[in-house]
């Protein structure tokens, strides 16, 4: 029997929990598909059907009208440093110039192909004029670079399809890939490690060595072969940690200056793309140009026109205003007259980010919107667009932070800021409702509150936000659980009969409830992942707080039957730990 103490304490985790029950009976039974030849681009889809199961092959299109339902958006209730700036016609004007590109990051938990036909046209309806793909090891790469390919990288067929969905759907495509710096997906492999710039760091590739290029310029025929129509191409090059360290660099003129060596591999990179796409732009990301100076980069100026290579200037944090020196503006205007920006709608609120903070994202928009306002009506220099980066790992080797379904909301609340400004509680509330959420949408990534939403990617979404009163739960039962179970009672059979059965009764309804939690977490993940990504995520999120109550069941339960105890002392014996490492 449970006691009273433990009845109510199973009363209070069913209250914390809040929509454990509710993302069972959602994923299992009342699972929203949309009939496809209900379509009508002139209102919203709202034809549902209950299925028994989940099934990730069924395929669930969900259209929806921004064009009358989006007048000119703006906040959540009671947030300070909040503030909604004037919406005129000027700065609706100044924003619908923007290109609008979502950055689709592969390298951490890719998307199954089929997810594609409903996110596509998803984010055509909330504003968005294209897509930053971003493939990594995800693109089908063949020959000696299929040695570093994922295992479940996209096929030719695969690629072919999101290219002819964009089409369809009005969206230009950008490749990206790396040329520079974040080539750990191939410096990693055995075959490639003598390419990299320090030999311990596989996150550089070296410009001393001409095979180094050869291998470059390979990546990107591969690619081209696919994206030979674009208008834009992205060569990456940010966050080159290493330079000119490899034993060769110093033969290489200009050996003693990286700026030099910089600006001359990104113009050997960007000529051969031109030589392969005629008349494309060739973007790549601003940093490694912070600490350029200006006079050295107007010694290209003719190449930087030529080649029309255009920066990405990259900024995640809330206030952009005061981050980047104002003399970085204009010495981009000099050299450039425009550039690109990118902001974040996930991945850059921190490494283990699990739930997205739509706030934090909100007002890097918002903060990026007044330097643009700023920059182009003192005439410093005009801005082409803006890539909504959305990052799934903040390294290679690092590992899944805040994962696409759960930042959805987030890309569609800052696609709309992009278009129209600083939202107002109403226009949220609006933009909540075409999402297909009842309830609030958690807005600083604190979660309190049951939600149901109807986007792409909504049962994945659903299924995390338990988690966190769950994990508030387990601490707590950890926590009493601790004054009785402690390691030193479990390594030497040393338990309390009677508080151990106590701590037993109160864990019980917490541990089931995690289990249950586990399970629909990975019935979701199956929806639009492989089944790798609900693995890592849970061994990283789930696992190191779940596992120290698996173990502590087990263990008293192995013990249950103990009648008789060693008398003191326990015959315990320390581990012996090396000074230093």
């Amino acid at each position: 029997m449970v006691n009273s103490d433990n009845k109510q304490h199973q009363i209070e985790i069913e209250r914390s929990i809040l929509s454990n029950h509710f993302v069972k009976n959602h994923l299992l039974e009342k699972d929203i598909s949309v009939e496809k030849n209900a379509i009508d681009n002139n209102r919203v889809i709202n034809f549902i059907k209950p299925t028994e199961k989940l099934r990730p092959d069924v395929q669930r299109v969900i259209e929806f009208n921004a064009k009358n339902q989006f007048q000119n958006i703006p906040f959540i209730p009671g947030r300070q440093n909040e503030r909604p700036i004037n919406q005129n016609e000027n700065s609706i004007n100044f924003l619908s110039k923007l290109e609008r590109i979502v950055h689709i990051d592969l390298k951490g938990a890719p998307p199954q192909p089929h997810y594609f036909k409903r996110f596509i046209p998803f984010i055509k309806q909330f504003g968005a004029t294209g897509i930053l793909l971003e493939y990594e090891d995800m693109f089908p790469f063949e020959g000696r670079l299929a040695e570093a390919r994922h295992g479940n990288a996209y096929s030719a067929d695969d690629v072919n399809m999101i290219k002819s969905l964009a089409k369809q759907n009005g969206l230009k495509i950008i490749p990206l890939v790396q040329t520079y710096g974040h080539l750990e997906w191939l410096l990693k492999v055995k075959s490639f490690a003598h390419l990299r710039e320090v030999s311990d760091f596989p996150q550089v590739i070296t410009p001393c060595l001409e095979e180094s290029y050869q291998v470059i310029f390979e990546m990107l025929d591969q690619v081209i072969k696919y994206h030979s129509d674009v208008t834009e191409f992205h060569v990456g090059c940010d966050e080159v940690y290493y330079k000119l360290a490899h034993e060769k660099c110093a033969s290489m003129p200009n050996s003693h200056d990286f700026s030099q060596v910089f600006i001359q591999h990104l113009v050997k990179i960007a000529t051969y793309v031109r030589s392969k796409i005629p008349n494309v732009k060739v973007i790549f990301w601003d940093d490694m140009m912070h600490g350029i100076e200006e006079q050295t980069l107007m010694q290209f100026k003719r190449q930087i026109e030529k080649l029309e290579l255009q920066p990405m200037m990259w900024g995640y944090m809330e206030n952009v205003e005061t981050y980047f020196q104002p003399d970085l503006y204009v010495k981009y205007g000099n050299v450039f007259g425009k550039i690109w920006i990118a902001s974040a709608y996930k991945g850059a609120s921190g490494e283990l980010a699990t739930i997205t903070s739509i706030k934090h994202h909100y007002l890097n928009h918002v903060s990026w919107i007044g330097v643009m306002k700023e920059k182009v009506s003192n005439k410093i220099l005009d801005f082409i667009g803006i890539a909504f980066t959305g990052w799934s790992r903040y390294d290679h080797f690092l590992t899944l932070c805040d994962i696409l379904p759960q930042a959805i909301p987030s890309l569609v609340f800052n696609l709309q800021v992009m278009q129209y400004g600083p939202l107002d509680d109403k226009k949220k509330q609006e933009i909540t409702k075409m999402l297909g959420c009842s309830g609030q949408i958690p807005w600083d990534g604190v979660v309190n509150y049951p939600v149901r939403c109807n986007f792409p990617g909504h049962e994945v979404y659903e299924a995390m936000l338990p988690l966190q009163s769950l994990l508030q739960a387990l601490k707590s039962d950890m926590e009493f659980a601790e004054k009785y179970v402690s390691p030193m009672n479990l390594e030497y059979a040393y338990l309390h009969k009677k508080r151990t059965t106590e701590v037993l009764e109160r864990v019980q309804y917490t541990y089931s409830s995690m289990v249950d939690f586990k399970d629909r977490f990975i019935e979701a993940c199956n929806t639009m992942f492989w089944p790798d990504v609900a693995n890592e995520w849970l061994l990283v999120y789930f696992i190191p707080h779940f596992d120290p109550l698996y173990n502590m069941i087990a263990r008293v339960k192995n013990l249950s039957s103990q009648k008789v105890w060693s008398p003191r002392p326990l015959p315990i014996k320390l581990k012996q730990y090396p000074k230093y490492f």
